[in-house]
C-alpha cells in the first residue's frame, strides 16, 4: 500500500467520526475476538550488503566487503490467525491487545544483483564458488525455483472506533502499533540460502465492519495493512551477506467477538 493510500484510509476514518460524533449507546465493558484470514504479501525488494570479501578463485574475481547484493522476491498468499483481548467503551471507541500470526511462501526470486550488476544470467558457480561448467544452471534458473517461507507473529496495541449507523451494523476504524518477529527462510532450488528470524518495530491501519448477533456478540469482517519501521535483517548461509527482507502485509479477515459487559 503507498503512503497516499495509507493516508486516505486515515482521512477516511477522520471523516466518518466528524460525520457520526456521537457514538451509539455501546454496551461498555471487556471482550475477547478471534479472527483468521488471507494473507497477501506485498514483493520484498531485498536489499543488502556483504559483510566479509569474498575470495577469488580462477575463475572468478574477488566479492569485497561492502559490495552491494540484492533481489526481488514475489511470495504466494498466505494465511493469518489472529487473537484480541479488549475493551469498548459507551462512546465508541474500543483498545485492544492483538496477537497475530501469518504465513506465506516464496513463489519466486528474480534479479539478483551484486555491486549494481544483473547475475542472472551467470552461471552460479559465482556464487558456489564451484567450477563453470556448461551443464551448470544460471544464477536466475537456481533462484527462481521459489522454495522457502516468511512466518510473522506479531503483539500490537490497537485503538478503534466504532461508527453508530443506529442498527446492529457498525463499520469502523483502527490503527496499531507494536513489535513483529519475522523467521524467513529461502531455500531456492533446495540451496540453503537463508534461515533466520528477527524483530522490529511495527504498525497497522485497519478498516472494518461488525454485525451484532447478541448483545454479547457480534461477527465482523476486517481489511489490515500491516508492515514494520524496518526491514527484517537476517544473515545468509549461502553468502557471508546479511540481507533485509520487506513485510509488508494485507490482510482480509473475519472473526467473532464475544463481550462481557454490563
Amino acid at each position: 500500500m503507498t503512503m497516499k493510500n495509507k493516508l486516505g484510509l486515515i482521512a477516511a476514518g477522520a471523516a466518518a467520526m466528524a460525520l457520526f460524533p456521537a457514538a451509539a449507546s455501546a454496551k461498555e465493558g471487556p471482550y475477547i475476538g478471534l479472527s483468521g484470514g488471507l494473507v497477501l504479501p506485498g514483493d520484498s525488494n531485498n536489499s543488502g550488503a556483504f559483510d566479509a570479501t569474498v575470495p577469488a578463485t580462477d575463475d572468478f574475481g574477488a566479492i569485497p566487503a561492502d559490495t552491494p547484493l540484492g533481489w526481488n522476491t514475489e511470495f504466494d498468499n498466505g494465511y493469518a490467525i489472529n487473537g484480541q483481548i479488549g475493551y469498548a467503551f459507551d462512546n465508541g471507541f474500543r483498545v485492544e491487545l492483538e496477537g497475530s500470526y501469518t504465513r506465506y511462501d516464496v513463489d519466486r526470486h528474480s534479479g539478483l544483483t551484486v555491486g549494481g550488476a544483473n547475475i542472472d544470467g551467470v552461471d552460479v558457480a559465482v556464487l558456489t564458488r564451484g567450477a563453470p561448467a556448461a551443464t551448470n544452471p544460471t544464477v536466475g534458473a537456481v533462484i527462481a525455483d521459489g522454495r522457502g517461507r516468511v512466518s510473522n507473529f506479531g503483539l500490537f496495541g490497537n485503538v478503534f472506533y466504532d461508527i453508530n449507523t443506529g442498527s446492529s451494523f457498525k463499520p469502523y476504524v483502527g490503527a496499531g502499533i507494536g513489535y513483529q518477529w519475522a523467521d524467513i527462510q529461502f531455500r531456492p532450488s533446495g540451496v540453503d540460502v537463508a534461515d533466520d528470524n528477527d524483530g522490529g518495530f511495527a504498525y497497522q491501519l485497519m478498516a472494518g465492519a461488525s454485525f451484532a448477533l447478541s448483545d454479547n456478540a457480534e461477527i465482523f469482517g476486517q481489511y489490515t495493512w500491516r508492515d514494520r519501521t524496518d526491514t527484517a535483517e537476517v544473515p545468509l548461509n549461502l553468502l557471508p551477506a546479511t540481507l533485509g527482507v520487506e513485510t509488508g502485509q494485507s490482510i482480509i479477515s473475519a472473526g467473532v467477538r464475544v463481550k462481557f459487559g454490563r
